[in-house]
């Protein structure tokens, strides 16, 4: 694996975290590539399903981004685990956000973090090279 920092992933922030175990980091990382649970088609269900909340969150669609943002985290894909903080605090209620706020419109908020999710995935592959 390349040895640098790019835009989508500080790898050196990310082997301070696992005390410079890059065996542990490609471990990590071949996890996140395989990793199946996160879809774009049920991310956009759930944030419906916030949207339809009569009390203005939803855990599941928190849970549910909360796993992607942790990961994102332990990689250095700091833009991604940012954007899904974002979403997350929205869903748990510790933020406002609904399609009425502009700066914080679920939906649109969403698609960031899915374009986000690719193009992390196609830079950890292309570190992984």
């Amino acid at each position: 694996m390349e040895n640098s920092t790019s835009e989508l992933i500080n790898l050196q922030e990310a082997l301070e975290r696992l005390d410079n175990d890059m065996g542990l980091y490609m471990i990590l990382v071949d996890a996140f590539l395989q990793d199946t649970v996160f879809q774009a088609e049920k991310m956009r269900e759930l944030e419906r399903a916030f949207r339809d909340s009569p009390s203005g969150e939803c855990l599941e669609a928190a849970q549910y981004i909360h796993r992607v943002k942790g990961a994102a985290r332990q990689l250095g894909a700091n833009p991604l685990a940012a954007e899904a903080q974002k979403l997350e605090d929205i869903f748990r209620g510790k933020a406002k956000g609904h399609l009425h706020e502009p700066d914080m419109n679920t939906e649109t908020l969403v698609e960031v973090v899915l374009d986000l999710h690719l193009k992390t995935v196609e830079e950890l592959k292309r570190l992984s090279n």
